[in-house]
């Protein structure tokens, strides 16, 4: 309870900026940082990797069934939502199985942080970092920023 009143303490005093450093902890300036942002649907389940092929594509274990191509505006929207503390629930721990449905991929020169999304009903995020030294995970909120985010871009009808 202390944490989560210093951390509401915070963003009344200092804005979301601190609360969303700690929330996020060591990948929150590679999130704020990064140069290129990548989308992709990808399996509920990561592959173990003596049973990953060479003919897929795998995103932190998680083989992809589709690149989501996105432009710049998209891709800071993404960016926005990932750091926004607000989509994130610090209270609350969800006792539902982890299911990916997308991959972010965010990358700065050769360092790279994956966010693993499980979407609602069962609203998770896994940030990953490219050499696999750190993990977290985190609850979404019920209507966040990032799945918006991530839907907008999913729905939009394909130029021919």
């Amino acid at each position: 309870m202390p944490k989560l009143f210093m951390c509401l303490l915070s963003v009344v005093l200092l804005g979301s900026k601190s609360c969303s450093s700690k929330a996020l902890g060591d990948f929150v300036n590679l999130l704020k940082t990064s140069d290129k942002v990548e989308l992709f649907a990808v399996e509920a389940f990561p592959t173990a990797a003596q049973e990953q092929t060479l003919d897929a594509t795998y995103v932190a274990d998680y083989k992809v069934s589709e690149f989501i191509p996105t432009d710049p505006a998209e891709a800071t929207a993404l960016t926005l939502a990932a750091v926004d503390v607000k989509n994130f629930d610090l209270i609350n721990v969800k006792n539902c199985p982890f299911m990916a449905k997308y991959a972010l991929r965010f990358s700065k020169g050769k360092d790279r942080v994956t966010m693993v999304i499980s979407p609602a009903p069962c609203g998770k995020a896994r940030m990953i970092f490219a050499s696999g030294a750190k993990e977290r995970s985190l609850e979404l909120t019920q209507e966040n920023n990032l799945e918006a985010a991530i839907q907008k871009i999913v729905s939009k009808p394909l130029i021919k």
